[in-house]
């Protein structure tokens, strides 16, 4: 509640007296590009986080951006007003090819897409081209009083649902709101858990005396690099996997963040030892238990995301219904396939027809089935990623009779559970 108190006390600064709320970021900015980079290297020292390039790099920079701004402070707004208008040009895009998605799948809100997309590319040229300072500070100071205020209300709006004695899990669930969209997709997960420690920590784990009973999991893939650095997730259920990406290699563009949208449905067993030993992932898994009333519900969900589904076969699938020998590019899905001989699918319409890694990705056909107001099994206010689910779940676990009833690493030659 206090952080949510300072948010709107700065916002409203922006209003009043601009001058001194850039000042105040501009203190809480060379505090950060000291602070942030002195933590980090504390937990590399002591080996609580993987190491990476990305860390090393970021180091650096943070270093080097609060000595240029000590050495002359005029270039804080320089900084600001770039990485303002950096950031508007890439939500713009997204929401440029978000629109595209709308369009292309028949979904609604694709007019507010558009001039939103619209009106972010226009500022993001002000803000990067434009000689006028003073006017770009300006721009800033209203834009930054309407964010800071909006999350600051929204925030103790959420606190006083939370503590209320009349507060349920579904009001929470309806006051839910998001970050910026550039964090949802960019924000590893390592931000999160340090993989490494995850691992010595389950090592260290013994292992329970009886199998604990579950009903669903939540499988994240961990990695400190690559695409699980940012995060994936499938859900299981009865003994079964689903798996939603952009696994058409035909039908995918921009580095395969846009394209048809593949889900694959897989004996759950057979799926994990392709996810560990085909293709050498880290997965943690968390064992959800559900009463019969959840169990019908989700039955009832995976039942209407099927219906909407139709049948499509991978290369390696079409050679070998052709009794053909396979000799193409081994892509993804053609290698699940052959350690698998999973179904998939595509769909004819509605959402996840098109996948979009800032949209309509992995997580977001999680959080269908799994998070809804039906169910009410994942309560996350903010983002709605991989990152925000292992965090939730990890913390759930981690306390005493809650619905986590099991926490399970795998490993390429390693299956802990903790």
């Amino acid at each position: 509640m206090a952080s949510d108190l300072l948010l709107l006390s700065l916002g409203i600064l922006f209003f009043l007296r601009n001058l001194i709320s850039w000042k105040i970021l501009e203190v809480v900015f060379l505090i950060y590009c000291f602070y942030a980079p002195s933590m980090l290297i504390l937990h590399l020292v002591r080996q609580e986080k993987d190491a990476t390039r990305f860390d090393y790099l970021m180091i650096l920079v943070d270093y080097a951006m609060g000595i240029a701004v000590i050495a002359s402070p005029d270039l804080f707004f320089h900084f600001t007003h770039l990485f303002m208008g950096l950031w508007m040009l890439g939500h713009g895009a997204i929401l440029m090819i978000s629109f595209y998605v709308r369009i292309r799948d028949r979904l609604p809100g694709a007019a507010g897409q558009f001039f939103a997309s619209l009106a972010s590319l226009v500022l993001a040229v002000f803000l990067i081209f434009s000689s006028h300072w003073a006017d770009k500070t300006a721009l800033l100071s209203v834009l930054a009083g309407i964010y800071f205020c909006f999350y600051g209300l929204i925030g103790l709006l959420f606190h006083l649902i939370v503590t209320s004695p009349r507060s349920t899990a579904r009001r929470r669930y309806n006051w839910s709101y998001s970050a910026p969209v550039l964090l949802n997709v960019f924000l590893p997960l390592h931000v999160y858990i340090s993989v490494r420690h995850l691992i010595s920590e389950s090592m260290l784990t013994n292992l329970p005396d009886s199998p604990a009973h579950e009903d669903l999991n939540v499988y994240i893939y961990l990695n400190s690099h690559g695409g699980e650095a940012f995060g994936h997730t499938d859900i299981s259920y009865g003994g079964r996997i689903y798996s939603y990406g952009c696994h058409d290699p035909k039908h995918r563009v921009l580095m395969g963040t846009l394209g048809d949208g593949v889900l694959i449905v897989s004996d759950e067993k057979k799926f994990l030892d392709e996810a560990l030993h085909g293709e050498n992932k880290i997965i943690i898994s968390f064992g959800i238990r559900l009463n019969d009333d959840q169990k019908r519900i989700l039955e009832r969900r995976i039942a209407d995301i099927m219906s909407r589904s139709v049948p499509w076969k991978c290369a390696l699938a079409e050679a070998e219904e052709a009794g053909r020998p396979y000799d193409g590019f081994m892509d993804y899905a053609s290698r699940v396939y052959a350690g698998t001989h999973a179904s998939m699918y595509k769909f004819s319409h509605g959402k996840f027809r098109t996948y979009f890694v800032a949209y309509t990705n992995c997580v977001l056909l999680a959080d269908e089935l799994i998070r809804s107001n039906e169910l009410l099994l994942i309560d996350i206010n903010g983002l709605v990623t991989p990152g925000a689910y292992l965090s939730f779940l990890n913390t759930e676990y981690l306390k005493k009779n809650t619905i986590v009833v099991s926490r399970t690493l795998y490993e390429s030659g390693i299956h802990e559970a903790g």
